[in-house]
């Protein structure tokens, strides 16, 4: 089972509940959401170069695993991200792949590879994973697209490690969020609220969650931009 992949690379989780923690990232090729482009508005996607579903080298599930465990002796933090790891054929690859990481890990280290997807793919039915599940506020141009049953799996899954993140542009986008947390009862999910770079004031973002108060919420920085800007395989 093949796919594309536009980079594996070893550094910092820079996002959520394992920010700062030593992770290999594997970067799928190939996206079909444009976040941020509206009429008026640029595209923001800060991997706009893992959009098409042509970049990137092919590679088998075995090679992946070997690139993966070349970086570390110790088990290190996986992240699956895109592109989107669940969009067509890098859905299969990634339950496979999530699986045989699975089973190689039975000290339960870092035994379930996490996720980070945009919110329009189901990810019911991967048992061997940990979501960073993204919901696209209007401010994205994406809403649309949201597949919500996707809140109940986490729901009833009750992962501590699962986080929904809102990716905010303005004060319209956080009273979105907020609501969407109240009609799907989502106070008991960790809540990433991640302001849009050079957009909306991180500052501004962080006076907004104090005034809410919202259970389980936390304003969410890239920590990899602030160490590094915007380098790529770092």
């Amino acid at each position: 089972m093949n796919t594309r992949v536009t980079e594996i690379f070893y550094s910092l989780s820079g996002e959520g509940i394992s920010q700062g923690v030593p992770t290999v990232f594997v970067r799928f090729a190939g996206c079909s959401l444009r976040c941020g482009k509206t009429t008026n508005k640029k595209l923001w996607c800060d991997t706009e170069y893992s959009l098409s579903p042509n970049v990137g080298e092919i590679l088998d599930i075995d090679s992946i695993l070997h690139k993966i465990n070349s970086f570390h002796s110790l088990p290190s933090q996986i992240i699956l991200t895109g592109g989107e790891p669940l969009e067509g054929v890098n859905k299969s690859v990634s339950i496979e792949l999530s699986k045989k990481i699975y089973e190689s890990r039975l000290d339960g280290r870092f035994q379930r590879v996490r996720i980070e997807t945009n919110g329009k793919e189901d990810i019911r039915e991967i048992p061997f994973a940990v979501f960073s599940l993204d919901y696209k506020l209007p401010g994205s141009g994406m809403e649309e697209y949201m597949f919500r049953e996707n809140f109940l799996y986490l729901l009833e899954r009750k992962n501590p490690l699962d986080e929904i993140k809102f990716v905010v542009r303005d004060k319209e986008d956080f009273n979105k969020a907020i609501y969407i947390v109240s009609k799907w009862k989502l106070g008991n999910i960790c809540l990433l609220f991640s302001p849009v770079q050079n957009e909306l004031d991180p500052a501004l973002l962080a006076e907004w969650l104090k005034e809410t108060n919202l259970p389980n919420s936390r304003l969410s920085i890239q920590l990899h931009k602030f160490l590094w800007g915007n380098q790529r395989g770092v």
